[in-house]
């Protein structure tokens, strides 16, 4: 996620919004506008670490507690939940310094006035409203939510990893600097100090400020000298001939070789149909422009956009005949933008990985699209001794449809329009007064303060995490997350998958042979927890030293920034023609999000997200489960959505279901649809916006489907392990029900209008209100039943 406000990921297989290979592999637990800090670094395991440290310091351990305890009595006597609908019997409370915290979480969380609201008809409000009254947005933020909250506390962490000195002196894990040669200590160091030199750099904001727009105006130079147009010609549309062929393709290479979007994506991925292999594929984007095509029909956007886009060209263009004309520039650029965003699939059809799959040989791709030279470019980024003879090429039409738009455009405005996806691509790089106009729209589109700015410190985190993030991720994870975290995590996932399989067995929908297929499928699962051991392996200094040796970084924020970028292209077109390595991992440890990679039938969840208030040791299960455990059922849940069920046990597309089955599950499945599409939501000029109850498919199936398994297997669990109760709620709360709180209270949200918008048109999950009410109020048997609610069906069920 490459905003300051998302999780990050390792960095991108090829530029933003392809489908086919490079989009169906991953299915993440959040989208791309989450509300998350520039860094998705969490605490998860140290909590155990706090636990061992209050232990030695008992003197602490009592004062805490015996505030929290305070803390929890006079918010029980301003609830007034003591003594009212006892649903279970009495068991021991836990008094331990994180169940009191948990309790206190819980209670500040609900709605002060959640004694009048029916948790069967308003969860969220019941749930959230305390949270929702007590956290308010930065000026840098369209939305905010809980994980926002988990990745900001770890943030802080994080920044002071950064800022210190090299931890010499630490002793955590088997990997900590006491512990290491000397050999693999300076290697250990050597990778810190590079990991400070990029963050100071990024840090050195008069410096940034010094240089100013000198390095884009460089960058748009190079561009200006590969595709030439005349002086003569800026502002006249003047038509592509057949010999700028070669130099849109040339410049098409300059992009793709920055990680730089343009009008198609390209780039390499597993082979949907031979998952033991890498393969090429290129695409549509989906926001080329705007972040969504529905933007390019609301007119105030629009002549926002253009005018913001004339500004920053008028101010940046290193053309003085370029810069004259951007007024027709900027209009054309925004035309040519509209007519591709027209002609682009829907944001269902690109997700679907069936329809997105289509083998071609790079003739036939390039013949689609002669304008772009494709048979020029992507030959120069696959490796030498690779002959590219077979390609994934997404949506033909599309393709075909684009060469007419781009062949009927001027060539002053496809050099615009590149220049355009230059300065939108690289403006976080720059700080000067000529890219605030296009700042200040972005900022307003997504719902913040037009002139808010994040702390700088931030921006250098998220820019250190997707660029050097497995080294990071050692340093994070080395005080951040123990062996018995993930020996925690391993178990949840474990229960949850033997739970999956129960449940499997009672569907009355699905045929006996798909059953037992399916079983085999959840039993082959791979579930990677914490941080990756190999491809890099981050407890290794060496091999992470190696694996960025080709990584300069230097004092310049902006040239680290291409470097970067240029680095992750390289490293990922070199993987063609070898074996799918599928020891790697899309997300860095310190990432707040979880997915699930459907041709390598793999869940896996980072050190990030494995963190309080959703996740400890010393937590009551029924805590655990209710909020890490839906996480964990909701990712093994996507590998029988309406996307990850072509996927064989695997991870080879296929048709391994009966027509029966088929039929009876896209029955179900329509339930869903049409049950998200009645979720509303306020949209601009007084509209009122529907959620998209089929982009948001997969990811409502997967959040249902993990509740359910994740409350089985609490419920077996605590068959062999009872929970103790939390002190201020045991006397209104059942164990059941507060399993359902701690899942609710890992969706508390709160979205300014043009931000919830945003999500609307452009995130394939539900908005965070729609996944605690949908999800639970209405498709959960076991919260019905929980909060005897008077009907105990659920609307919509599939898992």
């Amino acid at each position: 996620m490459a905003t300051s406000e998302q999780s990050r990921a390792a960095p991108p297989v090829g530029n933003d919004g392809a489908p086919g290979p490079g989009a169906s592999e991953r299915t993440p637990l959040l989208g791309q506008d989450a509300g998350q800090s520039s860094s998705g670094a969490a605490a998860g395991g140290a909590f155990s670490d706090n636990i061992r440290k209050w232990r030695r310091q008992r003197w602490a351990s009592t004062l805490v507690a015996f505030l929290l305890v305070a803390a929890i009595v006079t918010l029980t006597l301003v609830f007034g939940v003591f003594g009212k609908n006892k649903m279970h019997a009495s068991n021991a409370l836990c008094l331990t310094p994180a169940c009191v915290h948990v309790a206190s979480e819980l209670l500040y969380n609900l709605s002060p006035d959640h004694k009048n609201i029916d948790p069967c008809t308003k969860f969220d409000k019941f749930v959230c409203d305390g949270w929702r009254d007590r956290h308010d947005l930065r000026p840098d933020q369209g939305s905010l939510n809980s994980i926002s909250i988990m990745a900001d506390a770890n943030n802080m962490a994080l920044r002071h990893i950064l800022e210190a000195p090299y931890p010499e002196a630490s002793d955590h894990s088997f990997f900590s600097p006491m512990r290491l040669t000397v050999r693999t200590s300076n290697a250990d160091q050597d990778n810190f100090n590079e990991l400070q030199r990029a963050y100071n750099a990024c840090m050195a904001v008069d410096t940034i400020k010094e240089v100013g727009i000198a390095p884009l105006q460089d960058l748009l130079g190079q561009l200006s000298k590969i595709l030439v147009v005349d002086d003569a010609e800026f502002g006249t549309g003047v038509k592509l001939q057949e010999k700028d062929a070669k130099d849109i393709s040339n410049a098409i290479l300059l992009l793709e070789q920055l990680n730089i979007p343009h009008f198609v994506s390209l780039g390499v991925g597993t082979d949907d149909k031979d998952p033991d292999n890498q393969v090429v594929f290129a695409g549509p984007r989906y926001g080329v422009g705007l972040p969504s095509p529905t933007y390019y029909g609301d007119k105030n956007t629009v002549e926002d956009y253009k005018s913001a886009l004339a500004q920053v060209l008028k101010a940046v263009l290193p053309s003085p005949a370029a810069r004259k004309a951007v007024d027709k520039l900027a209009a054309a650029v925004v035309e040519l933008e509209s007519k591709i965003a027209a002609a682009t699939p829907p944001l269902e059809d690109l997700q679907d990985g069936t329809k997105g799959y289509n083998p071609l040989s790079l003739k036939d791709t390039a013949a689609l699209i002669p304008v772009l030279g494709l048979d020029h470019v992507l030959p120069s980024l696959v490796p030498s001794n690779y002959t590219l003879d077979r390609m994934i090429t997404s949506f033909p039409d599309f393709f075909a449809n684009l060469s007419d738009i781009i062949s009927s455009s001027g060539k002053d405005t496809v050099q615009a329009f590149l220049s355009w996806k230059i300065i939108q691509s690289t403006a976080g790089q720059v700080e000067a007064p000529e890219i605030k106009p296009y700042t200040q729209f972005m900022n307003k589109l997504s719902g913040k303060d037009p002139d808010a700015v994040p702390d700088r410190w931030r921006t250098c985190l998220g820019h250190v995490d997707g660029g050097l993030g497995w080294i990071l991720s050692r340093f994070y994870v080395e005080k951040a997350f123990s062996a018995d975290a993930k020996d925690l995590g391993d178990t949840i996932v474990s229960d949850i998958k033997e739970q999956f399989i129960s449940r499997l067995a009672d569907l009355e929908w699905m045929d006996d042979e798909v059953k037992k297929l399916a079983a085999d499928k959840v039993k082959a699962i791979i579930q990677k927890i914490g941080y990756p051991t190999n491809s890099p392996n981050i407890t290794d200094a060496a091999a992470l030293k190696e694996y960025y040796a080709s990584l300069t970084i230097t004092d310049s924020f902006f040239n680290n920034s291409l470097s970067i970028n240029a680095m992750a292209v390289n490293q990922s077109w070199s993987q063609l023609g070898k074996p799918t390595d599928r020891g790697a991992w899309g997300m860095t440890a310190p990432t707040v999000n979880a997915y699930y990679n459907p041709p390598g039938n793999e869940i896996v969840f980072p050190a990030g997200i494995m963190q309080f208030p959703v996740f400890g040791a010393g937590l009551p299960k029924y805590i655990n489960y209710g909020a890490f455990g839906a996480v964990a059922g909701h990712e093994l849940s996507h590998a029988f959505d309406n996307n990850g069920r072509h996927y064989d046990v695997t991870g080879n597309m296929t048709d391994w279901w009966t027509n029966g089955t088929v039929a009876a599950f896209e029955t179900r499945a329509e339930c869903f649809v049409k049950e998200y599409g009645n979720f509303t939501a306020a949209g601009p000029n007084g509209e009122t916006l529907h959620v998209n109850g089929r982009a948001t498919l997969g990811e409502n199936i997967a959040d249902a489907g993990g509740l359910s398994a994740a409350y089985s297997a609490w419920v077996k669990r605590r068959q062999s392990y009872p929970d103790l109760d939390l002190p201020g709620l045991s006397d209104d709360f059942s164990q059941e029900q507060l399993f359902y709180l701690s899942y609710g209270n890992f969706w508390c949200s709160k979205y300014t209008q043009s931000a919830l918008t945003r999500a609307v048109y452009t995130d394939e999950h539900s908005p965070a209100f729609a996944r605690i009410e949908g999800t639970a109020m209405m498709n959960s048997r076991g919260f019905r039943e929980a909060f005897n609610c008077p009907v105990k069906e659920p609307v919509c069920e599939l898992w």
